[in-house]
């Protein structure tokens, strides 16, 4: 190059390298990350990191809240025992949406070493119902403000409509009158593989690839959808997968459990270089505390980074 010829920028350096990879046939990662260079270098948001830590479900230790045996602000002390590092909390059980509540309820878990890795709401979005719409949209509007004062990084969804032939235009729409305000808390959105928009993989990642993949993504149940299809949709849906719920029911004498080959989940999870929080939904009829453990002990079997 000559004295007098304009340097490169950094900007466009990267950009005609990643040019050169898109024309030797890397295209959809590649261009994907030029989308992301040009938004980062326009100054727009960047959603808050993910955890990859060990969590576990507030729904799992719903019989001990329900009845009063626990509360939310002990629930840090009986997780700290376990030797889990976060905490997914539904909705249900926050009993104040106030700045100041969340933020004491932050630093009760953090002083026990426990982060708050997504809020999970608990009530499924009618698409279909316009006359409570409006409602939804201001009260999960609240949510990702919730989430963003307790420091999580996700919030997650149930979209469900009467006609399914309509869903998923419902759903897109729905999601980009939600999505300013998620960029602006930095908090991302999730939704669930299980009914309505979530119960066929492939309706699933449509929705998201209509929205933005760097802000709406799954929340990846192991238990639900069809049971011969289970492993299928987990290597479509783990690719885009920001939080998972390990969920559990039984075991058997070795500590496997009964109806879900853990082992072969975590390493499609892993496989799709997947860095959410393995979080503990169990659903079984015994102890809540000991299936648990059971499940904590069986992720870090076969996956133990967690």
């Amino acid at each position: 190059m000559s004295r007098h010829d304009k340097p490169t920028s950094r900007r466009d350096f990267l950009r005609e390298g990643l040019r050169s990879l898109v024309n030797a046939g890397f295209g959809g990662v590649f261009e994907k990350l030029e989308r992301v260079s040009e938004l980062i270098e326009r100054g727009e948001p960047k959603p808050a990191p993910l955890m990859p830590i060990l969590s576990c479900e507030t729904r799992a230790l719903h019989p001990l809240l329900e009845t009063g045996q626990i509360t939310l602000e002990t629930c840090c002390a009986v997780l700290h025992e376990l030797d889990i590092q976060g905490v997914s909390l539904s909705d249900r059980y926050l009993s104040s949406l106030h700045p100041r509540y969340l933020e004491n309820l932050r630093e009760t878990y953090h002083r026990h070493g426990i982060a708050i890795t997504g809020v999970m709401v608990s009530e499924p979005v009618n698409l279909s119902d316009e006359t409570t719409l409006s409602r939804r949209l201001d009260e999960l509007t609240e949510r990702l403000h919730a989430a963003a004062i307790l420091q999580a990084p996700l919030i997650r969804l149930h979209l469900t409509s009467e006609r399914d032939e309509e869903l998923l235009e419902r759903a897109a729409l729905f999601l980009q009158r939600l999505l300013p305000e998620a960029r602006r808390r930095r908090v991302r959105i999730t939704i669930e593989n299980r009914e309505g928009i979530g119960k066929r993989p492939e309706t699933l990642l449509h929705l998201i690839r209509m929205s933005d993949p760097r802000w709406v993504g799954v929340c990846y149940d192991f238990g639900h959808g069809a049971p011969e299809r289970l492993y299928d949709a987990a290597r479509m849906l783990a690719p885009y997968a920001f939080h998972a719920h390990a969920k559990s029911f039984a075991f058997d004498a070795r500590g496997e459990e009964t109806t879900i080959e853990y082992g072969r989940v975590l390493s499609i999870l892993r496989l799709a270089s997947y860095v959410g929080a393995l979080s503990i939904e169990y659903a079984g009829e015994d102890d809540p505390i000991e299936g648990v453990r059971k499940t904590r002990d069986l992720i870090r079997r076969h996956w133990r980074a967690y």
